[in-house]
């Protein structure tokens, strides 16, 4: 559970402080006044990412320098401070005020789900959308895979470098090929049985998210094996070389989405395409805590407007009460739980408490 949040120079709050938060929290206000700036700051303690922008430097509010966010949190593995620094040239971070942490020392330290209104390139997005979102629960519930993820960043953008070269090496060429292959043997196990302890979870909050009316289909698509040797491995290096492109390895694997046997982003409608986001991240947040015995924080930006009465409270109901849940919303006041939301109304550097 977060306890604390504290922001400085973090897109438009010059210094924003949450404290006593609570296990239901739904922050409010008009659009453009900072709630969902707060998730993201969450997002990041929890995933070292924001779920709206790759760039970090875009995240510094305009006229300062960096932007520093910390957070204090307790959950079944005990309570923890922790803070990410931008300074401009690069990230900091810092665990119970240690500065200069590494990222395998930070990583999994705030676990953390996020649902968002019109979440669709999990199934509209291209297959890298796709493979970073289950890549990323993979390493949320079994910390080490985010080393072997990390290499594989760094062994792709090497291969992908020798190939646009003018004229690139076969004998580094087949080093590079090596260790993708090395990388591919293990990766796709862990992502295959990523795959089968997953669907178990999307299918049971899916069907009751729809009552059974419906029923969603993940399925775990990897490319081809990289051949090893002989004619194929020739082929191989003859067609890369030509292209200048990588063409083989985990990194071009996809995950495929269907509704009653047909494609979910080319026939869903847009409440069942709103139904199967939430199921997705609703199966991470069960997945998480059946693994890492931890509950993790569900971070809701305004994910649920366009969905109808029932799908609504069937959500709610689908959240673990150990959940602490974080809601940010223009215009919702959540009928679940009544009194027990912390209600806040966020304005840019402003956060005050609302009666409920």
């Amino acid at each position: 559970m977060l306890r604390r949040l504290r922001l400085t120079s973090f897109r438009c709050h010059a210094a924003a402080d949450l404290d006593s938060l609570g296990s239901r929290v739904l922050l409010m206000g008009a659009n453009g006044r900072g709630k969902t700036t707060l998730l993201e700051a969450v997002s990041i303690l929890g995933r070292l990412r924001s779920f709206r922008t790759r760039t970090l430097r875009d995240l510094t509010r305009h006229g300062a320098e960096g932007w520093r966010v910390e957070g204090s949190w307790a959950d079944e593995a005990g309570p923890v401070r922790l803070g990410v620094v931008w300074r401009g040239q690069g990230r900091e971070l810092e665990i119970d005020g240690r500065t200069g942490a590494s990222t395998e020392e930070f990583w999994g330290r705030a676990l953390v789900v996020v649902a968002q209104g019109g979440d669709f390139s999990i199934f509209e997005g291209g297959s890298a959308e796709r493979r970073a979102g289950f890549d990323i629960l993979l390493a949320g519930i079994q910390s080490p895979w985010l080393g072997t993820l990390r290499r594989l960043k760094e062994v792709v953008r090497q291969r992908a470098a020798l190939l646009r070269s003018p004229h690139p090496n076969r004998t580094e060429w087949e080093v590079w090929t090596k260790q993708l292959a090395e990388l591919e043997q293990s990766l796709r196990p862990a992502r295959e049985e990523l795959a089968r302890r997953f669907v178990p979870h999307l299918e049971e909050v899916h069907r009751e998210l729809t009552e059974g009316a419906e029923k969603l289909q993940v399925t775990y698509q990897p490319l081809g094996d990289i051949p090893s040797a002989g004619p194929e491995r020739e082929e191989l290096w003859i067609r890369e070389r030509e292209r200048g492109l990588n063409l083989v390895g985990p990194q071009r694997d996809d995950w495929d989405f269907s509704l009653g046997g047909r494609s979910l982003s080319r026939f869903g409608s847009e409440g069942q395409r709103r139904s199967a986001c939430l199921a997705v991240r609703l199966a991470e947040l069960h997945l998480i805590r059946e693994t890492r015995k931890r509950t993790p924080v569900l971070l809701v930006d305004d994910a649920l407007k366009e969905l109808d009465e029932k799908r609504r409270g069937a959500f709610w109901k689908l959240v673990p009460p150990e959940a602490q849940v974080l809601y940010a919303s223009a215009h919702d006041r959540p009928d679940e739980g009544g009194d027990s939301w912390v209600i806040l109304q966020i304005s840019p550097g402003a956060v005050r408490s609302v009666a409920a």
